[in-house]
């Protein structure tokens, strides 16, 4: 058993040593008893110091298992834990992984979501 403190502001690096970011945020999967993805700012090496009021503004969020998809939030980076390779003082992602989630990402956004037009019901004669 692990607590999810551990993973605050733990530096992320993708197998090619890349630096990706520092955790931010944990999201749980309440129904499944599990993380379901990190959160991480875009930051560059020069400017790896997130603040404490970053830190508990996005602490932690509970979400029930329909709900579990990626929030849209500017600069944040969704880093599912499928993807996670090793976590120890840092955390190690897959980066052939990462790509292909980030490609899927694109796809969804890139196809226009058709609105359910109401269900209309015929009109009765008195």
């Amino acid at each position: 058993m692990v607590n999810l403190s551990t993973f605050y502001n733990l530096n992320i690096y993708n197998t090619e040593g890349k630096y990706v970011g520092k955790v931010t945020e944990v999201v749980l999967n309440i129904k499944k008893g599990r993380i379901s993805f990190f959160k991480t700012k875009a930051l560059t090496e020069d400017n790896k110091n997130v603040g404490l009021r970053d830190v508990l503004r996005n602490s932690m969020r509970l979400v029930p298992d329909e709900e579990v998809g990626p929030v849209k939030t500017e600069g944040i980076i969704d880093i599912p834990y499928e993807i996670v390779s090793a976590v120890g003082d840092i955390i190690i992602i897959d980066q052939e992984k990462f790509v292909q989630y980030q490609a899927a990402q694109q796809k969804k956004k890139a196809v226009p979501q058709r609105k359910k037009s109401p269900i209309t019901k015929p009109m009765q004669k008195n």
